[in-house]
């Protein structure tokens, strides 16, 4: 009898990839679309901490860009893993196949993390609106630590059971050249093979339980809270606007009052005064305005990238015996994930989009940048013509010295 360790495998077994569109989308559309939002959730970091004054929701955003970059970092081991020259690397397959769940929990962890963060910016904008004093405060660095310090401690209760969730099986074939290995929800009833699943019974009931509370506190109560507080941000902006627009009458009509006051001609009554009564309360009014259109973009946009994959880990927690054989239901299950990367991904866009403020913010940070770059190389130019000149001026006094003599 042949001895299962020196058996080769073909390629089509060691590949990685649990479907063909899998594999598609992780090598064709991902390492650009990660790269995009790599360097664009950097350059979002790097604006928002550019700010003389760090609002609660600059705070907040700026972790939530670094919590994306932690996501798609931890997601590209497993885009690597769907192409060829990874999936039949011995080496790979040593490090990536046992450490690929504990990958997906710390995924799991940024995003729960990312999804509080979004909760906690939407909240500070609709309470900024109720209640006008509240962003005259400023926020204390102390407490904001500790908040962040509990969100993420309460996130790692809530998702490590992921850690232990499945048992991986690992075996090396071929003579020690190939490895498989195969991993096995710890809840299941009977494993494949009609073997026995010797995982505890505590263990089985501690993952069936915090299962049901990651998908009660980290998918569907964050999910109605975004809903609830985006609906009233959206009415907020509606209602601004109509202030707004009342606001530009005033401005217009202030300005039809001044050009009378200067051809000599009696102003407008009441124009002047009621306009600088409104003037200062309307600019405060448009520079929250455009803060509550931009956190209303970017939760817009997270609810609607992040959704379906909630609703998919609430199917999967409770009902997820029926659905695990379906290969339909694969499909389903990739492309929502895939479109939770793309959500982790187009968050500058929707800054660059929705804020023309962050856009100016970011062309005068990038330009102060190429002027430092011009003149460090207008002063190492200068200080390689000073060295010249100074050569030339030696070179000319001995020349002189030369012909005294």
């Amino acid at each position: 009898m042949e001895d299962v360790a020196s058996v080769c495998l073909p390629e089509s077994q060691l590949r990685l990839s649990g479907s063909e569109l899998e594999r598609f989308l992780y090598t064709t559309f991902f390492p650009p679309i990660a790269i995009f939002g790599l360097l664009g959730n950097i350059l979002s970091i790097t604006v928002l901490l550019g700010n003389e004054f760090m609002s609660r929701a600059n705070i907040f955003l700026t972790c939530l860009a670094f919590c994306d970059i932690c996501f798609i970092l931890l997601i590209v081991p497993h885009s690597l893993a769907n192409f060829d020259a990874f999936a039949f690397s011995y080496t790979f397959r040593y490090f990536y196949l046992p450490s690929k769940m504990h990958l997906i929990a710390f995924a799991n962890w940024s995003s729960a993390v990312a999804i509080w963060l979004v909760v906690g910016v939407c909240f500070e904008r609709v309470i900024g609106v109720r209640f006008p004093l509240h962003r005259l405060s400023v926020p204390s660095r102390g407490k904001l630590i500790i908040g962040l310090l509990i969100l993420l401690f309460l996130c790692a209760v809530l998702t490590f059971y992921n850690h232990v969730s499945h048992y991986c099986f690992i075996k090396t074939f071929c003579n020690a050249t190939q490895i498989m290995a195969i991993c096995l929800d710890v809840n299941m009833d009977v494993w494949p093979g009609n073997r026995t699943n010797f995982s505890p019974l505590s263990l089985r009931r501690y993952v069936s339980y915090t299962r049901f509370a990651n998908a009660i506190f980290v998918v569907m109560i964050p999910l109605l809270l975004l809903i609830a507080l985006n609906l009233l941000l959206l009415y907020y902006v509606k209602e601004r606007n109509a202030l707004l627009r009342s606001y530009f009458m005033y401005a217009s009509m202030g300005k039809v009052s001044s050009r009378m006051r200067k051809r000599g001609e009696a102003a407008l009554p009441y124009v002047a005064t009621l306009f600088r009564r409104h003037s200062d309360q309307m600019l405060t009014q448009r520079t929250e305005h455009r803060v509550a259109v931009t956190v209303c973009a970017v939760v817009t946009s997270f609810t609607l990238t992040q959704a379906p994959s909630a609703v998919i880990l609430c199917i999967n927690s409770f009902y997820g015996k029926s659905f695990r054989s379906r290969e339909q239901w694969y499909t389903v299950m990739t492309i929502v994930s895939f479109l939770v990367v793309i959500g982790k991904s187009i968050n500058f866009v929707v800054f660059c989009l929705s804020s023309a403020n962050f856009r100016a913010r970011l062309l005068r940070r990038l330009r102060s940048k190429e002027n430092v770059k011009e003149e460090k190389r207008s002063q190492s130019v200068s200080t390689a013509y000073t060295r010249c000149d100074s050569k030339d001026s030696r070179t000319l006094s001995q020349k002189k010295s030369l012909q005294s003599i």
